[in-house]
């Protein structure tokens, strides 16, 4: 089989760096404030101080994620693939890594309405790396258009074509479709119901509050299905040679 090299250029935004740097700042300005407000006996400080400093990250949030925004080149072939980090703007490579397919065992990967790739790698000595990838692409386009997820996905099934079924890098499911997360969201479903019928009997007029617990669970019962389908889809689907 030709080693042939497929090469793609996207971008990646590091949300855990962003939101670390954001919470201690954030939380600091606000403690700022309210300390001031109650030297000064002014509780209106404290009201549009927290205004004002919650409004002006969405006046940056552009230049804010573009801090944290890396242009990443990715070369695969029929060995490894490897991701290299440059600066947005320019060409100053700040990070650099590669995988041998022969050293995964799995992988799983979802898609965010913001057309986020994100994409988790299992090693087989026990450790992991997670990518985002800002693609541009939503789940359809990215599942049958030249992506990130298309050229990984060839190549995976590429190297799965001669191996033995327990040499093959598999498609792990999300939490939520497991017999675990099966049991962790049905356990949420019978506390929910138990504090409710608590709240009712504690405090009758205030109850219905309860019910707020349900639209989390809702939410999490929505995530499992989709998680699911797409887990299907994705193991239906045929790969296709990445073009240009």
């Amino acid at each position: 089989m030709e080693n042939k090299k497929t090469l793609y250029t996207s971008k990646t935004y590091n949300a855990l760096k962003a939101f670390l740097l954001f919470l201690p700042v954030y939380a600091s300005l606000i403690g700022l404030i309210i300390f001031i407000s109650i030297q000064l006996h002014k509780p209106l400080i404290a009201v549009f101080g927290w205004v004002i400093i919650s409004s002006v990250p969405f006046l940056f949030q552009k230049s804010f994620k573009n801090y944290f925004t890396r242009r990443v080149e990715l070369e695969f072939d029929n060995q490894e693939f490897l991701v290299k980090e440059y600066n947005l703007d320019t060409d100053v490579l700040i990070n650099e890594l590669n995988f041998f397919w022969a050293d995964i065992q799995s992988f799983k990967c979802s898609f965010s309405s913001s057309n986020t790739i994100y994409l988790v790698i299992y090693l087989k000595g026990g450790s992991s790396k997670s990518f985002s990838f800002k693609d541009e692409k939503d789940q359809e386009e990215a599942l049958n258009e030249k992506s990130v997820f298309s050229i990984f996905y060839y190549y995976v099934r590429q190297y799965n074509s001669d191996k033995k079924q327990e040499e093959e890098i598999t498609l792990k499911p999300g939490f939520l479709t497991t017999k675990p997360g099966a049991f962790v969201l049905y356990s949420l479903v019978i506390l929910a119901v138990i504090g409710i019928v608590i709240h009712f009997v504690l405090a009758p007029k205030t109850f219905m509050l309860s019910f707020m617990s349900f639209f989390i669970i809702m939410g999490l019962l929505v995530k499992r299905k989709t998680d699911k389908d797409l887990y299907n889809k994705i193991n239906k689907l045929e790969p296709k040679p990445p073009t240009d």
